[in-house]
C-alpha cells in the first residue's frame, strides 16, 4: 500500500519526471565518461605492452628508478652507467620456469648520437636479440628488410625515424658517444624498417640494434654466460701465458719463406666461441609477457617477494613504471583531465540533489495535512523515502541504459584524432569506449545514494513543523 501511494504521488506530479530525467542524464554522462576513460587506459596499456614494455619488466635495484630508456635523472658532465641485472642467469632461469610467464626477452639500453650522411640525432638504443624481441612485441610490423640474426650487426628503425633521417635499407649509420677528450664510434648497417600498430611519440625515440653494439658503444663489460669451453691442445698452447723473449728465442734471420704448421679449430670450438659471445649475461632488463594479464599486479607482488627471499638485487615493475618519464607525465595529464570531468559531474549531481531537496520542502503543507488526519512521523518518513528512492531507482536504470547506448554510439561514430598529444592521451587515433558492468553498477549505486541522502535533511525539518503551521504553508 505504501509503495502504491508513493507511485501515485510521483505520477501525479510533473516535477517528478523532470527530476528523473535530470538524474538519468547525470548518470548517463558518468557512464559515458567512465567508458571513455576505461577504453583509453586500456588502449594506452596495450600500445605500450605490445610495443616495448611487455607486461612486466625486471630491473636492477638502483638509487633512482630506472626505465627501459635508462636513468632519466638529469646528470651533468658524464653519462650514467646503468647497472647490470645480477644474477642474470639465475633470474632468467627462474622466470623461464614460471608457469605464469608466457615469454621473456633480455635488453640492454643506452643513449648515444645516431648519425647518417644527412642528419644526426640523439637516440635511445635498445640492444635486443631481434627475432626473440619481435616475437614478444606484436605491435612491431616489419615493412622492409629483415632483422639481424644472433651474432650479427644490425639496426632497425621505425618508418618515421627513417624518413626523418633520410636513410634507406642498407645504409650505414653510426652510433657515437663522447666522454671528455675521447669518443667511441660504431658503424651499423640498417637491416630493417618497421611500423607500430599505433602511433605514439614515445616510440619514435627508440632505435633497435644488436646488444653487442650497445655494450661496445657504452663500454660495458661483457660477461659470458656460456659453459666451460673445451679447446684443442694446440689452440690452448697459443693462448697460454708465455714470456715474449722465450717465444722468439729460437728465431733465426732467414731470407727464405717460412712455413708454419696450420692450426685447425673444430666446428664445435667455433660454436663454443660464438655462444660465449652471444649468450652474454650483461643485460640491464628482462621484459616479460604473462599468461593472464588480469593477474599482472599479483604476479609482480609475488615476484618481488621471491627476489627478496633469494636476496637478488632486482625488482619487478609494471608497464607504466618501465615506460619512462614521458608515460608518467601522460598519466598525470590524464589524471588532471579525469579530475576536471569529475568536478563537472559533481556539480551536476549537487544540482540534482538540490532539486530533490526542494521537492520535499514543497510538500510541507501536504505533510502537515497528513499529520493532522492521523499519520505519524514514521509513516510520513517511509512514504517520502519510498517516493525519492523510486525516482532514484528509475533514473538510475534509465541513465545506465542511455549511457550504454551513448557509449556504443561514440564507438560507432569512429571519432579520429590527428593531434599527436590527443593520440597519446587517448591511446590511439580512434576514440573507442568500453562499458563495463562494474561502471554501470557504480553509476546506478551513485543514483541511489543521491536519492538516499536527498530526502533526509528536508524531511527532518518538515516533520518537526507544527501540523497547523504546515497546513498554512510555513516553510
Amino acid at each position: 500500500m505504501l509503495l502504491y501511494l508513493a507511485f501515485k504521488n510521483i505520477i501525479s506530479k510533473k516535477s517528478s519526471f523532470v527530476i528523473i530525467l535530470f538524474i538519468a542524464f547525470a548518470v548517463m554522462m558518468l557512464v559515458v565518461t567512465n567508458a571513455v576513460f576505461d577504453s583509453t587506459e586500456q588502449g594506452v596499456q596495450e600500445t605500450f605492452v605490445s610495443s616495448f614494455t611487455g607486461d612486466i619488466v625486471v630491473r636492477p635495484l638502483y638509487k633512482s628508478p630506472l626505465s627501459l630508456f635508462g636513468d632519466e635523472t638529469p646528470v651533468t658532465g658524464k653519462l650514467t652507467e646503468l647497472p647490470n641485472l645480477i644474477p642474470y642467469n639465475e633470474i632468467y632461469d627462474y622466470l623461464s620456469a614460471c608457469p605464469f610467464v608466457a615469454d621473456l626477452v633480455p635488453q640492454v639500453s643506452g643513449i648515444s648520437q645516431l648519425s647518417s650522411d644527412s642528419d644526426d640525432t640523439k637516440c635511445y638504443m635498445f640492444g635486443v636479440p631481434a627475432l626473440k624481441y619481435l616475437e614478444l612485441m606484436k605491435s612491431i610490423n616489419i615493412i622492409e628488410g629483415k632483422p639481424w640474426a644472433d651474432g650479427e650487426k644490425g639496426i632497425m628503425l621505425s618508418s618515421k625515424y627513417a624518413r626523418d633521417m633520410n636513410v634507406r635499407l642498407g645504409d650505414t649509420l653510426q652510433f657515437a658517444i663522447s666522454e671528455g677528450f675521447s669518443s667511441r664510434i660504431r658503424a651499423v648497417p640498417l637491416t630493417a624498417i618497421y611500423d607500430y600498430s599505433v602511433e605514439n611519440s614515445i616510440l619514435d625515440k627508440i632505435v633497435l640494434t644488436n646488444p653487442e653494439t650497445v655494450r661496445s658503444i657504452m663500454d660495458m663489460s661483457d660477461l659470458s654466460a656460456a659453459d666451460k669451453i673445451e679447446i684443442s691442445e694446440s689452440a690452448e698452447n697459443m693462448l697460454s701465458d708465455s714470456d715474449l723473449d722465450d717465444l722468439f728465442s729460437d728465431a733465426e734471420d732467414k731470407s727464405d719463406v717460412v712455413h708454419t704448421e696450420e692450426i685447425k679449430i673444430s666446428q664445435e670450438e667455433i660454436e663454443a666461441f660464438e655462444n660465449s659471445y652471444t649468450n652474454s649475461s650483461s643485460w640491464n632488463f628482462l621484459i616479460c609477457r604473462v599468461t593472464d594479464h588480469k593477474k599482472t599486479n599479483k604476479i609482480i607482488k609475488d615476484l618481488n617477494k621471491v627476489f627478496k627471499e633469494k636476496d637478488w638485487p632486482c625488482e619487478a615493475v609494471n608497464w607504466r613504471s618501465s615506460a619512462g618519464s614521458t608515460a608518467f607525465y601522460l598519466f598525470i595529464l590524464r589524471l588532471i583531465l579525469n579530475i576536471g570531468i569529475i568536478i563537472i559531474l559533481g556539480a551536476g549531481f549537487i544540482v540534482v540533489n538540490n532539486t530533490l531537496v526542494i521537492n520535499v520542502l514543497d510538500r510541507i503543507r501536504e505533510i502537515g495535512t497528513m499529520r493532522a488526519i492521523g499519520a505519524n512521523k514514521r509513516y510520513i518518513t517511509k512514504e517520502c523515502a519510498a517516493e525519492t528512492m523510486i525516482m532514484a531507482f528509475v533514473a538510475g536504470v534509465l541513465g545506465c541504459i542511455l549511457g550504454f547506448f551513448a557509449s556504443m554510439a561514440v564507438s560507432a561514430s569512429h571519432l579520429t584524432f590527428s593531434n599527436t598529444f590527443l593520440i597519446q592521451l587517448f591511446g590511439g587515433s580512434v576514440l573507442h569506449t568500453s562499458v563495463k558492468l562494474s561502471n554501470l553498477c557504480s553509476a546506478f549505486g551513485l543514483s541511489l545514494f543521491i536519492g538516499l541522502i536527498a530526502w533526509i535533511y528536508p524531511l527532518i525539518n518538515a516533520i518537526r513543523v507544527n501540523p497547523v503551521e504546515a497546513m498554512q504553508g510555513v516553510k
